[in-house]
């Protein structure tokens, strides 16, 4: 019986492993990814953004290792850091993703209501989620 993958972070674990990455990346670099994986993962899985889950957890995982410099210890914890800047993101995300459909459905409409063709058999734009 393999052991049960955990679900949560343990801050502490998370921040010491950050410091270790910071000075030797080479070396800490695996558990750092575990545990964004599972910080994203859960993020994702938790807010179901109606986003594409892979494109997005890569997204995310580019923006942590990106804002990773930034950290402070002192001026919070590691999981609240990054739970806000993996929300952040997602919002962002989810907004662009959001306003794309939009538009494709507005330019559909726009294509069949000025195509005879289409007007002629009834034929009506696909509607996205």
């Amino acid at each position: 019986m393999s052991p049960k993958k955990k679900h949560y972070i343990d801050n502490k674990e998370f921040e010491l492993v950050i410091r270790e990455y910071k000075k030797l990346p080479e070396d800490n670099e695996d558990r750092l990814v575990e545990l964004f994986d599972l910080l994203i993962e859960n993020i994702l899985q938790s807010f179901r953004f109606k986003v594409d889950f892979e494109d997005a957890k890569q997204e995310c995982f580019i923006l942590v290792f990106k804002t990773l410099k930034n950290f402070d210890p002192e001026a919070g914890s590691a999981f609240n850091y990054f739970t806000t800047v993996i929300l952040n993101e997602l919002k962002l995300l989810y907004t662009k993703n959001k306003k794309y459909n939009e538009k494709i459905i507005e330019y559909q409409n726009r294509f069949y209501e000025n195509n005879p063709i289409y007007k002629s058999n009834g034929d009506t734009p696909k509607q996205y989620d």
